[in-house]
């Protein structure tokens, strides 16, 4: 199966190219690559671990953590990816990995005064 195999234009997501950092595991290594494009459906990563049509893997992408994912093709050094039942949300994919959104700070307690510099210590 190649990547135009993957699917017919009409039910693919919409594809955004992006340069983005993500964390690759297998069964036996974790590994960082780059993303070529992205959907809400998939990717095109670069594949450095020479992933193979068929391998499942988790990755994470920006805030969006542990993705289940199938390679359903590789060449060319690249490899596409296909998420397993879910859509992803490309916003919170593109964040960087340790960016973490104000409704989910702490609000209360020492632990949301960490880093003021009046705390006593």
């Amino acid at each position: 199966m190649n990547e135009d195999d993957a699917a017919t234009p009409a039910e693919r997501s919409r594809r955004d190219s992006v340069i983005l950092n993500a964390r690759v595991e297998t069964s036996d290594q974790v590994f960082e690559c780059r993303v070529r494009n992205l959907s809400e459906t998939g990717a095109c990563i670069d594949n450095p671990a020479e992933l193979m049509p068929g391998d499942r893997v988790l990755i994470t992408l920006g805030t969006v953590h542990h993705i289940e994912a199938t390679v359903r093709w590789a060449k060319g050094g690249r490899a596409g990816l296909h998420f397993e039942g879910v859509r992803i949300d490309i916003v919170a994919a593109r964040r960087p990995r340790g960016t973490v959104s104000p409704a989910s700070r702490t609000m209360a307690g020492w632990l949301d005064n960490i880093h003021n510099p009046y705390r006593r210590g």
